[in-house]
């Protein structure tokens, strides 16, 4: 099993084995401040878990039109395609 932690990708990390992509996630504990890794999705291929770190992503958006949130997006995407592009 491979890990790839990469400070870029933080808070998310990848879990790679003989049968898929798993994407992590780690939060702090409001209560004890510390930290854990919670699984956001397992997927076939990296492709499919940087669309999962996607949608994770934006979850939590607080755009309340499809303009804004069609902006987030691309704005949570275009800074995925940086990072693959480093």
């Amino acid at each position: 099993m491979k890990h790839i932690k990469d400070p870029n990708l933080h808070p998310y990390f990848i879990q790679i084995d003989e049968h898929n992509y798993s994407l992590y996630k780690t939060v702090i504990s409001g209560d004890s401040g510390k930290g854990y890794d919670i699984a956001i999705g397992h997927c076939s291929n990296m492709g499919s878990v940087l669309k999962c770190m996607i949608r994770d992503t934006m979850k939590d958006t607080q755009a309340t039109t499809i303009k804004e949130y069609l902006e987030e997006y691309n704005q949570v995407t275009n800074n995925i395609n940086k990072l693959l592009n480093l």
